[in-house]
């Protein structure tokens, strides 16, 4: 069974860490579980998509990094973590566009 299978079979997030052998804060697990998985998750789903793709000699390192990333940011507040999808300024709508766009849309809904 390959690593990426491994992981899909893992009951619980300590399994997680006891498999790629990564030091954890059961307090920090406690709390953030949940977030620590998705992130983690996220940032696995971006290793997988590199062309060429990984090695199963590469793919070990590079899970035990990214874990170990996704844990520290978590013991260390969590409230500054980057998220994986980083907008484009041409995906943000200013908001007095939106203030515009309802304006039209109520005056076009007020007239006969």
């Amino acid at each position: 069974m390959d690593l990426a299978q491994a992981i899909a079979n893992i009951e619980c997030a300590e399994d997680l860490f006891a498999l790629l052998e990564v030091p954890f804060d059961a307090a920090v697990l406690g709390v953030h579980r949940v977030q620590i998985l998705k992130r983690f998750g996220q940032e696995l789903d971006v290793l997988e998509r590199r062309r060429p793709p990984l090695t199963e000699v590469e793919r070990l390192p590079l899970y035990v990094t990214a874990l170990q990333r996704t844990h520290a940011l978590y013991a260390s507040g969590g409230s500054e973590i980057d998220p994986i999808v980083r907008l484009r300024p041409r995906d943000l709508v200013p908001v007095d566009r939106l203030r515009r766009s309802v304006a039209r849309e109520s005056e076009l809904k007020g007239s006969p």
